[in-house]
């Protein structure tokens, strides 16, 4: 879904009945050494945030990872650690500007 999602193709199983599975491992080879777009802005994003925190604060302790709101690889995820729940989630996208979070407390127009 994601490849779909990178291409900007909402029908992501069509996408997939019109590939082969040659070129399907071609483009996950080629996505394991490049980011896709949403793994690349987090990136961007958290260290713009850490940045600015070390800059302000005048410490060196925030890091990117501290600030990202994707979960990190299994491999480089601490033992005992566990993915942020939803909560959390939409706790630290409400500072981000420009959209509306639409939660299941929702109320329609109505």
């Amino acid at each position: 879904m994601q490849l779909a999602r990178e291409f900007r193709r909402a029908d992501w199983r069509q996408m997939l009945a019109e590939m082969s599975a040659s070129e399907l491992g071609e483009w996950g080879r080629f996505f394991r050494t490049q980011c896709f777009t949403d793994v690349w802005m987090d990136a961007q994003f958290a260290t713009l945030k850490a940045l600015m925190v070390q800059i302000v604060s005048g410490s060196r302790e925030a890091t990117a990872i501290d600030f990202s709101l994707l979960p990190a690889d299994d491999e480089e995820e601490p033992a005992g650690e566990t993915v942020q729940p939803d909560e959390v989630l939409m706790r630290l996208g409400e500072g981000i500007s420009g959209g509306v979070r639409y939660g299941p407390d929702s109320q329609s127009g109505d």
